[in-house]
């Protein structure tokens, strides 16, 4: 219930504003409560962003074979990444944010580990670790990039057409991929 309610604060408020009593007033415990469970705020917005990175996880999972439609899996993964930015801004920034957390916070290093390797297996294994490391990587960067140019406004997606036919336009040229048809993307 804290952790829910503090999801709902950052997506309103932003992370820096979000203080453990106004968690506590809004989830209706005493102030002491969030205490019991986060040391401190710092230890809440760990917990926050280990939870964004498990739902970006499930979402980069639920592309499979069957749902790749058009252009694999690989590019499917990479608008599932863009839409999760655009749907879930804050969190999303929280996520990937320069803050520094504890380096004592293994729920939030293992979540984001595994959304990295939700990402590597897409990838074909046709190369060698490292150069699998490597492209998931590279592909990493193009579409946190492309996702971050979107929240700053500094691209904006066109007003006609479809933005996912639009977003995968623009992956699938960068990475050389044939452009793909806007049929089976959604």
């Amino acid at each position: 219930m804290l952790l829910a309610e503090g999801i709902k604060l950052v997506r309103e408020q932003g992370p820096d504003t979000l203080s453990l009593r106004e968690l506590a007033r809004r989830a209706g415990v005493s102030a002491m409560a969030p205490y019991r469970h986060y040391p401190d705020k710092d230890s809440l917005l760990a917990a926050i962003a280990a939870e964004g990175f498990r739902r970006l996880a499930r979402q980069l999972a639920s592309v499979t074979d069957a749902r790749a439609g058009t252009g694999g899996l690989l590019l499917q993964s990479g608008l599932a990444y863009v839409r999760f930015a655009l749907a879930e801004p804050a969190l999303f920034r929280l996520m990937f944010s320069a803050r520094r957390f504890k380096d004592d916070a293994p729920e939030l290093n293992q979540a984001r580990a595994a959304s990295f390797d939700a990402l590597m297996r897409h990838l074909n294994a046709d190369a060698g670790p490292e150069q699998q490391r490597a492209r998931a990587h590279g592909c990493w960067a193009l579409v946190h990039g492309l996702a971050l140019l979107l929240l700053d406004g500094l691209l904006q997606i066109p007003e006609t057409g479809s933005r996912d036919a639009w977003l995968a336009q623009i992956i699938a040229g960068t990475v050389g991929q044939s452009s793909p048809t806007t049929d089976g993307i959604s």
